[in-house]
């Protein structure tokens, strides 16, 4: 039984004389709704629901019991009751509403009870039984007919606040969903009846297991961006869906809001802004001695030198480019991080600042010509923008006329990205009208996928948008396979040699979605002793947290490890048999990448650049994304396969990898984009580029098509 809803042995309160009683008797309305009396119910933990008023303000709390035992309690205010609101007249109301996890199983003597639901109406007052249901109690443990799992929901919304106002751009929708008896499977969210995409589940939530003492319950939090221009034009109120469905597919609306829709606006630069500051620009600049030359002088921004995806993307193509050796580069960074050695190291220059302000157009201006009179003293003639966080830099480099090209790594649209930027919507008009004007004024907008560049079309010009996939260090790979065999590695790691790994390797984080791979695996993992899932990445995130908590309350601590941020990640994927990506939003993932240049098979969502890397059941395996059925199903699919099968998938990935993803090959179109922009500003970027954005003299060139078969063992065609 769990903590806090364990019988305590303390009895029912005392009633309080009869002119007491009258008196709180006549503050309290409200009535359980669920289970009707005289039903039959498991003889287990059961779900309450109701709704409780004192006076005209929702009740305190609410607490059950059985032979004048507790056997569980809820605040008020657990759930949404907009009908009792509607009903009384007083949307306050709306928090009346409230729902527990009774726990009955300890009771085996008796085959009905009366259950009793007392309420607290307010501090120092003694409490006043709300209602008794009268139950028949079945016996499931061991049953053949046992039933299935309640497919009924609990839970509240976070986002959009009650009357709104939402929009007009995007709306985020967020709360937390607990089908007390089991994992939900998905969340939709359905906006005025139409399908605004479906929530990102798993998100931590502590507290509510305050509320359900349930092991799911910390992990079950969820949230959606709806970008509202992708949907039709709506009216307001609009109405705010969501729509859960359980592991055996029954689909109900579980919680719904009604908000007003902003009206639509454009952000604007601020009073008289280019005219001033081009005007203070330009005399700072008539100070400087801006040395201009036609070889190749560089200037980066970038928004950090971490060791995450985009900051090695970029710190590869810098050093396989030449940058600081055979052309001088600046790299401007956001922040620091362990790659500034790496860059500095091999002559580039490095300059770190702080992020821009968005609710301060002044302050924000300030830093723009700081910013500008850097890179003119620098004397760079070309501009490099690592992911859309580093926007200032296309503002600076643009307002000083340097040929701009922006690499793109974020599956977001602008406007989803500015809702994350400025949440309350506080930002100044004229700060989000330059994030604009970037966007625009950029000479190419360079994407990993294809996918993502459809995001950002719309905002550039015709032939702007350019695809340059991705590419990592094959050669380094294909020395450290031959040096490093896969026992040794499982050596290093310290892994049982007697075990299969399934590898996620990536920072814990939400959209990475590691918890619900959690709550897949521990569906499967009974059925799969002789495998075990290991995160690689662990940081100290609330949610990292409560993915370790999980990991205890279901009892996989021997079927699961949990391994912090690595600086040397090859030893994980030597020892790796299946490499899983659960996330529901990738542009194109470093790990699945290095995964497959190690041969380990991939499992991995069909989300973005992905779907567009892997053809399922040939160089890997997909399954879509925020949704436990379908994680379940794919885990299954892969861990029931033969050993051969797997192999087969893993050279196919390798085979791809080598062909179509290495480093000097994104590295050698991003340097040509640059060049070519810098020869003439006017050309089109795709016209520089190949379709596909890979040239093919790339190819030609560096031979990688002749090693990757060679390496196979192929006979090159």
């Amino acid at each position: 039984m769990p903590p806090g809803l364990r019988p305590t042995g303390r009895r029912l309160h005392p009633a309080p004389d009869i002119r007491s009683r009258l008196t709180i008797r006549a503050n309290l309305r409200g009535n359980v709704d669920k289970p009707a009396s005289g039903s039959t119910v498991d003889r287990g933990r059961i779900m309450l629901q109701g709704w409780c008023v004192w006076g005209d303000q929702p009740a305190l709390a609410v607490e059950a019991h059985v032979n004048g035992l507790l056997v569980g309690q809820a605040v008020t205010g657990t759930d949404d009751r907009r009908d009792v609101g509607r009903a009384l007249g007083d949307p306050n109301l709306a928090k009346a509403g409230w729902c527990m996890i009774a726990d009955i199983s300890w009771i085996v003597d008796q085959d009905a009870v009366d259950l009793v639901v007392t309420a607290w109406g307010e501090p120092g007052v003694p409490p006043v039984r709300l209602g008794s249901i009268a139950l028949r109690l079945r016996d499931t443990v061991g049953s053949a007919d046992r039933s299935s799992p309640q497919d009924e929901f609990v839970g509240a919304l976070d986002l959009p606040v009650a009357g709104g106002p939402i929009g007009p751009d995007v709306v985020k929708v967020a709360g937390w969903l607990l089908n007390p008896t089991a994992p939900t499977a998905s969340v939709d969210i359905v906006v005025d009846g139409h399908h605004a995409g479906r929530a990102r589940l798993g998100m931590e939530r502590p507290e509510i297991t305050d509320l359900f003492p349930v092991p799911h319950a910390p992990i079950s939090g969820f949230e959606h961006l709806v970008d509202l221009a992708q949907l039709p034009s709506l009216a307001s109120p609009a109405t705010i869906q969501v729509v859960a469905r359980t592991v055996e597919g029954k689909e109900q609306v579980v919680l719904e809001r009604t908000a007003s829709v902003a009206p639509a606006h454009s952000p604007q630069p601020g009073s008289g802004r280019d005219e001033l500051l081009q005007d203070r620009l330009w005399a700072l600049l008539a100070q400087v001695d801006r040395r201009t030359t036609t070889d190749l002088n560089l200037v980066v921004f970038t928004h950090q030198l971490g060791l995450g995806g985009a900051q090695l993307w970029l710190s590869e193509l810098l050093v396989r480019s030449g940058a600081g050796t055979s052309f001088p580069c600046t790299v401007i960074s956001l922040a620091d991080g362990p790659l500034r050695g790496l860059l500095e190291e091999n002559g580039v220059t490095v300059h770190v600042t702080s992020v821009p302000p968005v609710d301060d157009a002044t302050y924000y201006e300030s830093r723009l010509v700081e910013l500008s009179m850097l890179v003119a003293a620098g004397g760079h003639n070309a501009a490099l923008v690592n992911t859309v966080i580093s926007w200032i830099g296309a503002d600076v480099t643009t307002s000083l006329g340097l040929p701009t090209v922006w690499a793109i790594h974020e599956s977001l649209s602008p406007s989803a990205y500015w809702a994350l930027v400025d949440p309350a919507g506080q930002g100044d008009p004229a700060v989000r009208w330059s994030f604009d004007r970037a966007l625009k004024a950029s000479s190419a907008l360079v994407f990993e996928a294809e996918a993502t560049r459809r995001l950002y079309a719309p905002v550039a010009g015709p032939g702007r948008t350019v695809v340059i996939p991705y590419g990592i260090d094959t050669g380094a790979i294909e020395r450290y396979r031959k040096r490093v065999s896969r026992t040794a590695a499982r050596s290093l790691d310290r892994l049982p040699s007697d075990r299969k790994v399934l590898l996620v390797m990536g920072t814990t984080e939400p959209r990475k979605a590691q918890t619900r791979l959690l709550e897949a695996f521990a569906l499967v993992a009974p059925d799969h002793p002789d495998w075990m899932l290991v995160f690689v990445g662990a940081t100290g995130s609330p949610y990292a947290q409560e993915l370790k908590r999980y990991i205890k309350c279901v009892g996989l601590e021997e079927q699961t490890l949990v391994v912090p941020v690595v600086a040397d990640t090859y030893a994980w994927y030597r020892a790796a048999d299946v490499l899983v990506s659960a996330s529901d939003m990738e542009s194109l993932p470093r790990s699945v990448l290095e995964a497959m240049c190690f041969g380990v098979p991939v499992l991995a969502t069909s989300v973005f650049g992905l779907g567009e890397l892997i053809t399922d059941g040939e160089n890997g395996f997909l399954f879509e994304p925020s949704d436990l059925v379908a994680a379940t199903d794919a885990l299954r699919r892969v861990l029931a396969m033969s050993p051969d099968d797997r192999t087969a998938a893993g050279k196919a990935g390798r085979l791809h990898i080598l062909e179509h993803y290495d480093a000097s090959g994104y590295a050698a179109d991003v340097v040509a984009l640059l060049r070519g922009l810098l020869d003439d500003p006017t050309v089109v970027p795709s016209s520089i580029l190949s379709d596909g954005g890979r040239r093919s003299a790339a190819h030609a060139s560096s031979g990688i098509e002749a090693r990757a078969h060679a390496s196979l063992g192929i006979e090159a065609k």
